[in-house]
């Protein structure tokens, strides 16, 4: 990366300054006590890039920031003229940038082509792997997510936690952690009670036996084709059965019949998962009981009423948590207890579990659980997603036209198409909430990002095959044969890799139209520090957002920038920036999720 490159050189240079007590106080400090960092000016006549760290440099010297400024410019350009930072196609000596001090203390800096032609080979030559982190302390990682009771459809707000997390464990493997996506599938309890007393009765009451539906319980027309295709299957031989075996029966089906319509639902959605885990494995292995007997050995729980509490708000909660009810039948937290305990014991490095923001009142109690089972909470760490509010004309989208309730995730990957659901649902922070504009995105126009991307990444994969095929000159009518023959774009593949002075044609004397190839260069090279980013924060978001900016930036290179001339020389490079291109963006919508088409 150009700003890791320059950053190196900025230090190097101060430790030279340093030790000849170039300024101030500065062999007092024989390293640089600020962290220098290399930013991008707001304001492109401050330059391409710029390093502030003279400002702070200040109090520590005991001199002005612009003198300290002029004093580390100076030794730069000595670090460069020395042969310490070359480029590998650079030239007579040159300096790779200019460099300007200005006013209060900055250093800008002004890049001319050898290290953007380093930058175009580094792309090509690492290809899918461009972009990943070279240094890193791998970590195994769980990222459970979406977790949805198999009793009904999954709405919107389920499709912004799937999204973000397959976004971000796609982002952790990039950057070479090992990952295990989990789906907890809540198939114990009373809801899955509900879905079987439910299940039973308009089973009976489809083959004709009266029999009253639960109030309060699962509207039928959400189970209907569920048992319309249970009944197809099974027919009647149910109704034999002793009602209460009849009644586990039909629920079970029922049950697994919903979770396989998430699983394959969410496959459309690009979302797999390495484990299902059942929630009812945890009672039938008494891995409950193990937990709820851990936490008595920690001194953790007390009996009240005939009911079992954990002593939650000595851990951090606002009060004490139910475990086990005076009924005897465990609470949500109790099986949250023995899961996580489960987890824990396949040791992982870290658990990442993504819930919408309704279950924010139950990290605290979590987390005490955790705690008081003697594991590291922090181990644990839970992401909130917000909202997900549909807009159409500007109106608010509020009901589901089959179910009257919510809008389900598959209407909205029908209307709009799966690539736009990704996209739209993975941009955004996870800590805002979403204003996803339906009719927005089915445009196929720039103001719709996931259309414009893919655009971006078309017309490179256009470019490259138009140099291999015939046409015909506008002016003389006659069929001219096409630019390059498949071998000798072979033969630039392999001098894309190994030889930087290739690319130095592929830019323009011209500075307007220098200053847009330029730009397109420098935010391929950013690609890496773009993924570190996005790696620290855990918003792999940030690299949906980049990518829009690449492609704006390929659209205003593609302007002023004939890819394929008349000079072969021009042309070879050319196309070796649009490779470059293309790799790039294929790299980020692999991450997101989104397909990278090759036509549109």
């Amino acid at each position: 990366m150009i700003k890791t490159k320059l950053e190196e050189l900025v230090g190097s240079a101060y430790k030279k300054a340093a030790a000849e007590g170039a300024v101030g106080s500065s062999k007092d400090f024989p390293e640089c006590p600020e962290p220098i960092v290399i930013e991008t000016p707001k304001l492109e006549e401050h330059g391409d890039l710029a390093c502030g760290v003279a400002l702070k440099l200040a109090r520590h010297l005991k001199a002005p920031p612009i003198k300290i400024a002029e004093v580390l410019s100076q030794y730069i350009e000595k670090e460069v003229t020395e042969g310490k930072s070359k480029s590998s196609c650079q030239n007579g000596g040159a300096l790779p940038f200019s460099q300007e001090v200005a006013n209060p203390g900055f250093i800008n800096f002004r890049l001319g082509k050898s290290w953007l032609c380093d930058s175009l080979k580094e792309v090509n030559a690492k290809g899918d792997d461009f972009g990943k982190p070279e240094k890193l302390e791998k970590k195994k990682i769980n990222i459970e997510y979406v977790s949805a009771n198999p009793t009904g459809d999954l709405h919107i707000g389920h499709g912004r936690g799937a999204v973000l997390g397959s976004c971000l464990a796609n982002l952790f493997k990039f950057a070479g952690h090992d990952v295990v996506e989990e789906f907890l599938i809540n198939d114990a309890g009373e809801q899955i009670a509900k879905l079987a007393d439910c299940s039973w009765a308009l089973y009976q009451k489809k083959l004709g036996k009266e029999t009253p539906y639960p109030e309060e319980g699962y509207p039928e027309d959400s189970l209907d084709s569920y048992l319309d295709a249970l009944i197809k299957e099974h027919g009647d031989k149910f109704l034999a059965l002793d009602p209460q075996e009849g009644r586990a029966k039909v629920g079970d089906l029922i049950k697994e019949a919903i979770r396989s319509y998430h699983e394959d639902l969410l496959a459309r959605l690009g979302v797999t998962f390495d484990i299902w885990f059942s929630e009812l494995t945890l009672h039938e292995k008494k891995k409950v009981e193990e937990a709820m007997e851990k936490l008595a050995a920690s001194d953790n729980i007390y009996e009240k009423d005939g009911a079992v509490f954990l002593k939650a708000e000595a851990l951090g909660d606002i009060r004490d948590r139910v475990l086990k009810k005076s009924t005897g039948r465990y609470t949500y937290l109790a099986g949250d207890a023995a899961y996580h305990l489960d987890k824990f014991q396949r040791g992982y490095d870290l658990m990442i579990n993504i819930w919408g923001a309704d279950h924010h009142g139950q990290v605290p109690g979590l987390k005490a659980t955790i705690e008081a089972l003697g594991e590291d909470p922090e181990k644990l760490q839970v992401v909130l997603t917000q909202i997900v509010n549909l807009n159409r004309d500007g109106e608010i989208v509020r009901m589901s036209k089959r179910r009257g309730t919510v809008v389900t995730l598959e209407e909205v990957m029908d209307e709009v198409g799966v690539d736009a659901v990704r996209y739209y649902l993975a941009e955004s922070n996870q800590n805002n909430p979403i204003n996803f504009d339906l009719e927005l995105a089915k445009q196929s126009s720039k103001e719709n990002p996931a259309f414009y991307i893919q655009y971006a990444h078309a017309r490179c994969c256009s470019i490259l095959r138009k140099a291999l095929e015939s046409y015909k000159d506008t002016e003389s009518g006659k069929e001219e044969p096409a630019p390059l023959t498949e071998e000798q774009l072979e033969q630039f593949k392999k001098l894309y890799k190994e030889d930087a002075s290739v690319y130095e044609a592929a830019f323009d004397d011209d500075a307007e139209v220098f200053s847009h190839q330029k730009k397109l260069v420098l935010k391929l090279q950013a690609f890496p520090q773009e993924v570190e980013d996005a790696v620290n924060a855990w918003q792999p978001g940030k690299l949906a957002r980049y990518a829009y900016d690449l492609a704006n930036d390929l659209q205003k290179f593609y302007e002023v920038s004939r890819v394929i001339t008349s000079d072969l020389s021009v042309t070879r490079a050319r196309l070796g920036l649009i490779m470059a291109t293309r790799q790039v963006l294929q790299n980020v919508l692999k991450i997101i999720g989104v397909s990278a088409p090759e036509r549109m």
